[in-house]
C-alpha cells in the first residue's frame, strides 16, 4: 500500500473512530440526563411528606449522595470511552506508519 493510501485510510479510520466515539458520548449523555430528571423526580415527591426540618436534611443529604454517584458513574464512563477512543486512535497512527519505516528500510 503507497504513503498517500495508507494515509486515506488512516482519515477514514480516525473518522469513524471519532464518529462511534461522539455516538456513544451523546448516548450516555443522553441516558444520564433521564437519569437525573427521574432522580429529580423521585426526590420532588418526597417533599410534601417532609414535616420537620430534620428529614429535610436528611433528605437533602440523600439527594447530594445519589447525585454525587451518579457523576462520578457518568464520568467513570466518559473516561472509558475515551480511553477506548486514544487506544484506537493509536493503533491507526501506528499503523499508517509502521509501514513506512519498512519502506525506508527497504529502500535504503
Amino acid at each position: 500500500m503507497s504513503f498517500i493510501q495508507r494515509q486515506i485510510q488512516l482519515g477514514r479510520e480516525l473518522f469513524e473512530i471519532n464518529t462511534s466515539t461522539l455516538r456513544r458520548v451523546v448516548e450516555q449523555d443522553a441516558e444520564n440526563l433521564r437519569r437525573y430528571f427521574e432522580m429529580n423526580s423521585e426526590f420532588a415527591k418526597k417533599v410534601p411528606e417532609i414535616r420537620e426540618v430534620s428529614s429535610f436534611v436528611e433528605l437533602q443529604r440523600e439527594y447530594g449522595a445519589t447525585m454525587w454517584e451518579g457523576v462520578k458513574e457518568a464520568a467513570q464512563e466518559r473516561g472509558q470511552v475515551l480511553r477506548e477512543a486514544v487506544e484506537h486512535t493509536g493503533t491507526a497512527v501506528r499503523g499508517a506508519w509502521s509501514g513506512d519505516e519498512a519502506a525506508t528500510k527497504a529502500a535504503a
